[in-house]
């Protein structure tokens, strides 16, 4: 489990370990809420591929700013997952360092050699977020989403570890 003791946030800011509960208490964006609207029994899904250990929510000024978390798919492949709030542009940047630190650390607990994230096309704010992070995109989607959206497929590879 990554310690998130630390890493260092402001006094109105924290990282707090995920829990379900979280979901009905966050405001989403109109597209995440569209997505969850969209995606049958989503609590069950969420639920079923959150690591517990690996997955955690944002606060800042008392308000879910984001969700998310790293799920193994099998060793040495991972997936990014985040559910962002309409809190999340004022927070951007400390989301960005926050993501990183995370990122960087399950990169080394998985020994993650492929991180990848699904981005939908339409949404600008996430697919600059994914970039920031280093990934890059490999392919185009089309109808993935549940809403029948197009998809971004985006991965950063990373160096062998050996």
């Amino acid at each position: 489990m990554i310690q998130l003791a630390n890493l260092r946030m402001p006094p109105n800011k924290q990282i707090v370990p995920f829990n379900v509960n979280h979901v009905f208490q966050m405001e989403m964006k109109p597209m995440e809420q569209e997505f969850v609207d969209s995606t049958p029994d989503f609590i069950e899904n969420l639920m079923s591929n959150a690591n517990p250990d690996y997955s955690w929510t944002g606060v800042a000024d008392g308000k879910i700013v984001a969700i998310f978390g790293v799920s193994e798919l099998w060793p040495g492949v991972a997936d990014l997952w985040m559910i962002p709030s309409v809190h999340i542009n004022k927070h951007a940047m400390a989301v960005v360092r926050g993501a990183k630190a995370v990122i960087d650390k399950a990169v080394i607990d998985f020994e993650t050699r492929r991180l990848q994230i699904t981005v939908r096309e339409d949404n600008q704010i996430a697919y600059r977020f994914a970039r920031a992070l280093g990934f890059d995109v490999e392919c185009l989607m089309k109808s993935y989403g549940p809403e029948g959206a197009d998809y971004y497929l985006m991965s950063r590879i990373e160096k062998c570890l050996d």
